[in-house]
């Protein structure tokens, strides 16, 4: 008996042998890394789960845990087995204020699925085909987080299956340090199978104002104010640059551009009670009020889609995506932003762009989120599609910008291309590091889940 046979018949799920799927599993969205999987499997349960650990452990397999596989640097790829979550997907229980739903169901299927309730989780991601388990295990963040801190922050209560195959039931009152170690773990510790999430009651409606600034400095001002005062319920911007022409760096010409700042504010409203302009943009410097958006609360949740869709058909959505995300502290955010966009080509974000996501800083107590000090905090992204054949020359780039962030007291946003080595881990980690290892050789003493993305050597 072989051994995909062997495992095949401990399991209620399948085990994916065909080239199809191990060739859909063997990249991720980042498409820097590849490992092709000897086998996929799709368990039907949480105890399919457990039993696939155990006999990953009897055969020293590594075993990576895969949702919608938006990572970047292959924290869902592996050479041995890769568990594609995505047939569990059931909501299993619906209150006012919380859903108890399996980890592998999108977030787009969540919302729809509680549109007629008019419930929404308190953030949600940008894109929404992405999975609870795989955001949850990240941090996940949103243009909601500026309030309600990341997506693991509205967690309640998660079912998960420890590195040692034990299914275990954890919260802030229950097992606390388990709870702690999965939530923005990046599946180092346990696999989440179920996950109960806080729910809010949202407005019918919402109205956006689309901002146009051509001063950081005076974009961040603004952006302090209305957080300080809460006028808006979300924010997000973006640096996008006027190409200008071309000057010499370096003795070659290279072309250069004048960055603006979008900045889109936004109001959930009932039926017809839709806040006016001058109340809600009183006081604030912008260049210029460019439009004004108003639509369905489900339209607001899908808003990038058709930016997506332009992606898509223009081919973006298949080269590599090596983002680079980072949390900086808001006293070095113009400083670092205005040295990376001086030096930035505007034709190096083609397919892609440069977000801002601001945000208070005292609205996460998720433990291995790690982020600077700070009343205030600035998301900083560069999200590039590089063709293939651009890589060499653009990820030396990226990985100046990511030094240079830490030099300036940022964090690095884990889904995104993480390049960094053992010292690295422990800078990330900072006084945390030992309590990281710790928690690696408890939960996972054999280092089956999601091998070869955090060092610990």
């Amino acid at each position: 008996m072989t051994w995909t046979v062997e495992l095949g018949a401990e399991i209620a799920g399948q085990v994916l042998l065909d080239d199809a799927s191990r060739e859909a599993a063997s990249t991720d969205f980042g498409r820097v890394i590849v490992r092709r999987p000897a086998a996929v499997v799709r368990p039907a349960s949480s105890q399919d789960v457990a039993k696939t650990l155990k006999f990953a452990a009897r055969h020293s397999m590594g075993v990576s845990t895969r949702g919608g596989g938006h990572s970047q640097t292959g924290q869902s790829l592996c050479e041995h087995l890769v568990l594609d979550m995505s047939a569990l997907s059931e909501i299993r229980a619906l209150e006012e204020t919380s859903v108890v739903c399996q980890a592998g169901i999108k977030w787009r299927s969540l919302v729809e699925q509680l549109a007629p309730q008019r419930l929404s989780p308190p953030v949600l991601t940008n894109n929404l085909d992405v999975t609870v388990g795989g955001t949850l295990s990240t941090g996940g963040l949103g243009v909601a987080s500026w309030r309600h801190g990341t997506q693991a922050d509205n967690c309640l209560e998660l079912e998960v299956v420890s590195g040692e195959a034990e299914i275990v039931r954890c919260s802030p009152s229950e097992n606390q340090e388990l709870f702690d170690a999965v939530r923005a773990g990046m599946g180092q510790f346990g696999v989440m199978t179920e996950a109960k999430l806080r729910l809010r009651e949202h407005r019918p409606k919402f109205r956006s104002f689309y901002l146009l600034y051509d001063d950081l400095g005076v974009l961040l001002e603004d952006l302090k104010a209305v957080m300080t005062d809460e006028r808006f319920d979300f924010l997000e911007a973006w640096c996008v640059p006027a190409p200008v022409g071309f000057k010499k760096v370096g003795g070659a010409r290279q072309a250069f551009a004048q960055w603006f700042f979008p900045l889109h504010a936004t109001v959930e409203c009932e039926d017809g009670a839709a806040p006016e302009v001058s109340q809600k943009l009183a006081g604030l410097k912008f260049y210029k009020h460019v439009h004004t958006e108003d639509g369905e609360m489900l339209e607001f949740f899908a808003r990038l889609d058709s930016l997506f869709a332009i992606w898509k058909r223009a081919g973006f959505w298949e080269y590599a995506h090596p983002w680079m995300e980072c949390v900086l502290p808001w006293q070095t955010t113009a400083l670092y932003i205005g040295q990376v966009l001086q030096n930035l080509p505007p034709q190096a974000i083609a397919g892609g762009h440069i977000l801002l996501w601001p945000s208070r800083g005292n609205v996460s107590n998720v433990p291995l989120f790690m982020r600077p000090s700070g009343d205030f905090l600035m998301g900083f992204g560069i999200l590039p599609a590089v063709p293939q054949r651009f890589l060499e020359e653009a990820l030396p780039r990226l990985n100046m910008a990511s030094q240079a962030a830490a030099m300036m007291g940022a964090k690095r946003y884990l889904s995104g291309w993480i390049p960094f080595d053992a010292a690295q881990w422990k800078a990330h980690y900072g006084d945390k590091w030992e309590t990281v290892q710790a928690l690696k050789k408890k939960y996972d003493p054999q280092s089956l889940l999601n091998p070869g993305f955090v060092t610990y050597a």
